[in-house]
């Protein structure tokens, strides 16, 4: 008796121990449970930021526009992204590839019951009780099947699903182009205002100290009522005039520093040294405009992208078609099974089926308007795209011409505004002028010098511009990134023709041309200077495509 008292009351201790354990657990689960938003902010923050630090990759040597693109394109996370987004599509066609194979499934399984399977069976028409009670599977037996299925409309719907997944991965390569050639603009952009801030800033600030102590002493001297108050005024109206456009030029410069090292991958404060200063450009000679609109209508990524999309959505035509017809499907299965009571223990099955879904009659022709309706949006969203992209062919070309005439412009005020300070200097030294004088036609020069460099950047600006809006490739969507040698120096062959002012060869391939065009084609420029091709073709009209592309 007392061995079963305390037999239960050890039973009831762990009862109760146990009940306090699943407590405790489920208590610190409800605990884990409940976020902790800002505490988990901060480790991301601190975890991300770690990384970027971490992946910093020091300069080595000068830096030239090349380098810049070529680090750019090598460490962009935007850049990144779209490679691998041409990587997960690939994986995707690949995977939508084995979804067309027949279904083929194993499966095995025991049973173990405490008893037999025991009934009496009851005759239907006397409603008597006809056989004794009977089993005929015993308790404990192990089973197994493989089976094979296929059907027609599955197949077919698979088909044109892999199709539809082909032309993403097309898309996939076409936003990376697109991508490339975003890029391309923001470093070239960057670039050159990095180029200028480099040669500028150095001058800029003494400039700006000098004036702001020439502007206090106007002030002083106006309290002293040492001169007349109109003059004074006057005076200090254009000193801060021009301060106010040298401290904005300045933070301009001073940002397109700071752009340019996050391009390429470098801490923000490090100094970057700009191997190319700003340097006059070789104007491109008379631009072909239709041979540019043509070009930009073949080649530019968003129409190409649109043009996929308007494929991707024909293939739900087909598919909406296919699932209103009969779906015809086999099916195979070999069966295994240890029932000793069965008389043969290993069989095979094979049939074929039709079904009809009645509803999908019903449906089918509204899911088949709808599918078609896509196909005309994106064929009306195309024709929009390329009006819109011939604009900005053509105001890429005027913008180009009109900053090379800017250029000019700014290159003739820049070399009266560095006479006009030559004089003032030999004036104030010979104290035929005052100092104030002096300083603010030192000012009026280093802006005319800055306008001169910003119109430098922009005529660089202008001419990458009209690279993208024609779609013209700097470096193929499929380059290789992981050699930055090897990715520099292709990159630098191909801005050997925008350094010497003329644009690649954009014939297009004999096979299509225009009817009409006979067997040559114009080029879009003429150029002021011979340049020698590059010795890697990567300013090429076409980019590789994804290794599984739709017939």
């Amino acid at each position: 008796m007392v061995n079963t008292v305390t037999h239960q009351l050890t039973r009831d201790k762990l009862r109760l121990v146990s009940c306090a354990a699943l407590s405790t657990v489920m208590l610190l689960a409800g605990c884990g449970m409940r976020p902790m938003p800002l505490a988990d902010h901060i480790k991301r923050a601190d975890a991300d930021h770690a990384t970027i630090e971490a992946r910093y990759l020091p300069l080595d040597g000068d830096l030239t526009l090349g380098t810049a693109i070529a680090r750019a394109l090598k460490f962009n996370y935007d850049s990144q992204v779209a490679k691998l987004e041409i990587n997960q599509q690939e994986k995707q066609l690949d995977l939508a590839l084995m979804q067309m194979l027949p279904h083929l499934a194993a499966d095995a399984g025991y049973t173990d019951r405490s008893n037999n399977n025991a009934a009496e069976s009851i005759d239907e028409f006397s409603n008597q009780r006809s056989l004794d009670y009977s089993y005929s599977e015993m308790p404990s037996h192990g089973s197994g099947d493989i089976s094979f299925s296929w059907n027609a409309m599955d197949a077919g719907i698979s088909y044109f699903s892999a199709r539809q997944q082909a032309f993403r991965a097309l898309i996939a390569v076409e936003r990376r182009r697109r991508a490339i050639n975003d890029l391309v603009k923001a470093v070239t952009t960057n670039y050159w205002e990095a180029a200028a801030a480099q040669v500028m800033l150095p001058r800029l600030d003494p400039i700006i100290h000098d004036a702001e102590t020439m502007l206090a002493a106007s002030q002083d001297a106006g309290n002293a009522h040492l001169q007349s108050p109109l003059t004074l005024l006057d005076y200090q109206q254009n000193i801060i005039q021009i301060l106010g456009e040298m401290r904005r030029i300045k933070d301009e410069l001073v940002g397109a520093q700071i752009q340019l090292a996050s391009l390429i991958n470098v801490p923000q404060d490090e100094k970057l040294n700009l191997a190319t200063h700003p340097q006059d450009v070789q104007p491109l000679g008379n631009l072909d405009i239709p041979t540019l609109e043509r070009m930009g209508l073949v080649m530019r990524p968003e129409l190409r992208m649109e043009v996929y999309q308007q494929k991707v959505d024909r293939q739900d035509v087909y598919k909406e078609i296919l699932k209103m017809m009969p779906g015809i499907g086999a099916i195979g299965n070999g069966n295994f099974d240890s029932n000793a009571l069965l008389y043969h223990h290993i069989w095979g099955q094979i049939g074929v089926r039709a079904t009809v879904n009645l509803i999908n009659m019903i449906q089918g022709p509204r899911a088949i308007a709808v599918a078609k309706g896509n196909v005309k949006l994106s064929e009306m969203r195309r024709l929009a795209l390329s009006v819109a992209i011939l604009a900005q062919i053509n105001l890429s070309a005027q913008k180009y011409v009109t900053a090379v005439d800017f250029l000019k412009s700014s290159r003739q005020i820049n070399d009266v505004s560095l006479q006009m300070e030559q004089l003032a200097v030999s004036a104030s030294a010979a104290g035929a002028q005052s100092e104030a004088n002096r300083v603010r036609h030192q000012m009026a020069a280093l802006l005319g010098q800055l306008e001169y460099s910003r119109s430098l950047a922009h005529t660089h600006q202008a001419l990458a511009n009209l690279y993208a809006s024609i779609g013209v490739d700097l470096v193929p969507a499929n380059a290789d990134i992981q050699d930055l040698k090897h990715l520099t120096a292709q990159v630098e062959h191909s801005i050997a023709l925008w350094e010497n002012g003329r644009l690649p060869d954009l014939t297009l391939p004999d096979n299509v041309k225009k009817p009409d065009a006979g067997n040559s084609t114009a080029p879009v420029a003429a150029p002021v200077q011979q340049a020698a091709p590059p010795a890697t073709p990567v300013a090429q009209m076409d980019t590789a495509q994804p290794a599984a592309t739709p017939g």
